[in-house]
């Protein structure tokens, strides 16, 4: 029987990150009530562990491939700062349109809702960064990305991805959130949809763009809102809404520059015949 590494990876993934959570993370927080920083720290520790995973136990994933071949894959594509500025832009921009649009509602400036904290900007900024950005991605759209494609067309690839990256989150919800009540339920629906969304908004850009550093940013762009955000629920679901609307259009436009180039390429053909 032929193995499954696809599935022993994302097993492995949800067993070591509830590991982390329960060993390191809680007794951290709930026992020894480490600092705000301290519990950062913890928190970007626990975030890399796909990577962790990965490179670690390579041989039981891709033994038929040397780890630096893959890496080197992941990052092939040519960067381009244009690219760059519109990964990161994308999600900060959705977040942004978000807060714009429930200050309409609500009659309030936007800045109301930003709540830089305890932490020092810069040191927020960069801890943001070196947390699931840099820390998840080559797991997700590196290992888990290449092997969804080999199994699936772009959209049910993208959301398979979508959706195991965002239940990989879920035992984070019940002991990381304020909403234990009844908006418990629509901040998990606006994971679900807002994670899988992303996930195919990351997949377009690379399908192009061969180049993690893209989904990086993307991520990236969409983490940063979050470290300084206090807003109630509402903000998720006017968020999980706009996914809702702007994902499928951009599925949409990928899908007709797909067909136009394949339109080309039978074009070509035809003349070299």
């Amino acid at each position: 029987m032929k193995t499954n590494y696809l599935k022993k990876y994302i097993v492995s993934s949800y067993i070591l990150i509830w590991l982390l959570i329960i060993v390191v993370g809680a007794p951290a927080s709930f026992i020894f009530h480490a600092p705000p920083v301290m519990m950062w720290i913890l928190r970007n520790l626990i975030a890399w562990s796909p990577t962790y995973l990965l490179l670690i136990g390579w041989k039981y994933f891709r033994p038929h491939e040397k780890r630096m071949t893959f890496v080197k894959r992941c990052f092939s594509g040519k960067l381009s700062l244009p690219v760059m500025v519109f990964s990161f832009a994308l999600t900060f921009g959705i977040s942004l349109l978000t807060l714009l649009i429930l200050s309409i509602i609500e009659g309030k400036p936007m800045m109301s809702y930003i709540d830089f904290g305890e932490v020092a900007l810069p040191l927020s900024i960069f801890l943001s960064f070196t947390s699931g950005p840099t820390g998840e991605e080559l797991g997700w759209r590196g290992f888990m990305r290449e092997e969804f494609h080999k199994k699936y067309s772009f959209l049910k690839s993208s959301l398979c991805q979508g959706l195991v990256w965002c239940f990989w989150h879920a035992l984070l919800w019940a002991v990381d959130s304020d909403f234990t009540d009844w908006r418990a339920i629509p901040y998990i629906i606006s994971n679900i949809v807002g994670i899988t969304a992303i996930t195919v908004l990351m997949n377009i850009i690379l399908e192009r763009h061969n180049n993690l550093v893209y989904s990086v940013l993307l991520h990236f762009g969409f983490n940063i809102v979050y470290v300084f955000l206090n807003v109630d629920i509402w903000f998720f679901v006017i968020l999980t809404v706009l996914y809702l609307v702007l994902t499928p259009v951009a599925v949409l436009i990928r899908n007709r520059r797909v067909r136009a180039c394949e339109g080309e390429s039978d074009d070509q053909e035809t003349d070299r015949k």
